[in-house]
Parts: structure tokens; C-alpha cells; sequence
């Protein structure tokens, strides 16, 4: 009797953003097999495949990994062999704002600014005095400076930032 030999396959490529819902990976293959995995490189783990031949196992959603498959064996005719492939989750980090430039100033005094500071590029959403939202896209350098009013008190409030390039 000749038993086929065992396969496997993992699935899961994706990126997300960091603490956004955690993505599963999914091995398939052989029904009741044993895989062999790491996670980067790490010690090997063992799962083991369900009678339909799926299992998952949860990303984390705090730091990229990659699952990368070694091996898999029909634990029924101890039929076994070495696999490759791998998927790799991607986390980015959030972005990152704040705004300083509290001071105090006469009226008609030479204005001053409100520097923004963060993740760069990063949009940033804010208002004055809890007015209609407004954006400013930090520079390259993560910077973005906005002239404060010298006629009257002004308060920014943040908003919330977007890496528009990861979309965190």
C-alpha cells in the first residue's frame, strides 16, 4: 500500500493597523495532519489540522509576524514531509500628534504659532475653540505650524491623526 503524502498550506497575508482586530492565519491540507510551523523564526509549534482540514490560528495585533510552515505528517500512515510557504501579518504602528504654542499675548501683538508635531506626513484633525473640524498635514519631518489669532484667545483641540500612507 502506497499513502500519499501529506500536504499543507498557511494563509493570512494581510496588514493592519496596530490594535485593530487581530487576523487569523489559516493552514489547510490534509485532513487530521500534523503541521509544523514557527512564528519568525522562533521555536517550531505544532496544530493540527481538523477533519475537513483547516485550522487558525490568531495573529497578534501589536507586532508584525510571519508564520512560516517546516513540515507536515498524516499522524494515521505517519507519512510525513517538509513544506514551505508562509504569510505574514504586518502591523503599523498609530500615528502619533500633539500641539504646543500655549502663550500669552496683547492684542495686536505679533501672533504666535501653534506647532503641531507627530508622525510625518500624517494628517491631522483639529479645531479652534471647539469650532468645525480642520486638517493640517504634518511635513516630511512630522511638523506643521498654524499662526494663532492676536486679537483674540484661542484654544486648538486635537482631533484624531491619520497616517494617510497606512491609513491608521
Amino acid at each position: 500500500t502506497v499513502n500519499p503524502l501529506p500536504t499543507a498550506s498557511v494563509s493570512g497575508t494581510a496588514t493592519i493597523c496596530s490594535g485593530d482586530t487581530a487576523v487569523d492565519f489559516t493552514f489547510t491540507g490534509t485532513p487530521n495532519a500534523e503541521v509544523t510551523y514557527n512564528i519568525d523564526g522562533g521555536s517550531n509549534t505544532t496544530i493540527t489540522l481538523s477533519g475537513t482540514g483547516s485550522a487558525t490560528l490568531t495573529a497578534s495585533n501589536t507586532a508584525t509576524s510571519t508564520v512560516n510552515l517546516v513540515s507536515v505528517e498524516n499522524t494515521t500512515t505517519t507519512c510525513s514531509q517538509n513544506v514551505s510557504g508562509s504569510a505574514t501579518v504586518t502591523v503599523n504602528p498609530l500615528p502619533t500628534a500633539s500641539v504646543s504654542g500655549t502663550a500669552t499675548i496683547c492684542s495686536g501683538d505679533t501672533a504666535v504659532d501653534f506647532t503641531f508635531t507627530g508622525t510625518p506626513n500624517a494628517e491631522v484633525t483639529y479645531n479652534i475653540d471647539g469650532g468645525s473640524n480642520t486638517t493640517i498635514t504634518l511635513s516630511g519631518t512630522g511638523s506643521a505650524t498654524l499662526t494663532a489669532s492676536n486679537t483674540a484667545t484661542s484654544t486648538v483641540n486635537l482631533v484624531s491623526v491619520e497616517n494617510t500612507t497606512t491609513t491608521c
